[in-house]
Formats: structure tokens, sequence, C-alpha cells
């Protein structure tokens, strides 16, 4: 998977958790530190994004707290490859 289809799935499955979001986020993004997602967000969110990929993302657990999308793009792209 490309970092252009990873970003994409990120959308995706962050639009699934919150609402539209496209055109919003970047690489740059933390999705908590701007208050896109809180505590119970981010779980559902990386449900939906293992969901939509189907894969568990092993570097991502129960106290995964880096929701850089540039970090979780490296994660998504690693594990597809």
């Amino acid at each position: 998977m490309t970092r252009e289809e990873a970003l994409t799935a990120i959308t995706k499955a962050l639009t699934a958790t919150v609402g539209d979001v496209d055109g919003t986020i970047g690489e740059d993004t933390n999705l908590v530190d701007e208050g896109m997602l809180d505590s119970l967000d981010s779980m559902t969110f990386l449900f939906e994004l293992e969901n939509d990929l189907g894969l568990k993302l092993e570097a991502i657990d129960e106290t995964y707290e880096d929701f850089r999308v540039g970090s979780i793009v490296d994660i998504v792209v690693a594990a597809t490859s």
C-alpha cells in the first residue's frame, strides 16, 4: 500500500468515526492534540481502520498514544507491505 492509499484509508476511518474530514488532515495532523479524536473516538477510529484494512495493526495496542497521521501512515504501509 502506498502512503497516499494509507492516508485515504485513514481518512475513511476517521470519517466513519467523527464525520466528514476530507481535505482537513495531512501527515502532520495530530488527531488527538487537534481535538479531532478523544480517547473513546481514538479506539473507534482504530477499529474502523483495522476493519477497513482487514488486518490487525500489531504496532497499535491499547497503550498507543501517537495519533500523528504520518505515524499511522507509516504503520499501515509497513503492515500492508
